[in-house]
């Protein structure tokens, strides 16, 4: 799926709005899509690449947006490729999730196929049912 089409979907999450399609959430960090209530955020980023590094850069830079009185969960949305599905990304950034367990408040990690996520031309509603039946939760293990 093209950046500018995910950007443009009705994401949704409980009575979230969505506050950001592309543009500049803090200094460098411009993620997709940014829903958010109150100090409670979704940051979800669509990812086309097989590079490792950028999941982590990502996912880094959510973690460092959510501190202080910022909370919230990121949603990762890939093009499955051979070398790169949610298995893979969610045991790679597991790792990464507990070593900075202590110093964000980015405590929610899931990873999903842009097909599974986007059925119908609609997303799916994040953390509904059929998100998390098709979702993969990084666990710290």
């Amino acid at each position: 799926m093209l950046d500018s089409v995910f950007k443009e979907l009705p994401h949704k999450y409980l009575d979230f709005k969505i506050i950001h399609r592309g543009s500049e959430l803090a200094t460098g960090y411009k993620p997709d899509v940014v829903l958010q209530k109150d100090s409670h955020y979704v940051i979800l980023e669509s990812e086309h690449s097989t590079n490792r590094k950028t999941f982590l850069g990502g996912f880094l830079k959510a973690a460092k947006i959510l501190t202080g009185n910022n909370h919230g969960i990121l949603v990762l949305v890939l093009k499955i490729q051979d070398n790169t599905n949610e298995h893979q990304i969610s045991l790679h950034l597991g790792q990464y999730l507990k070593f900075i367990n202590t110093l964000t408040n980015l405590k929610e990690v899931y990873v999903i196929s842009d097909e599974n996520y986007c059925r119908d031309d609609q997303p799916c509603v994040i953390k509904g049912e059929e998100f998390l039946k098709l979702a993969r939760k990084v666990d710290e293990d």
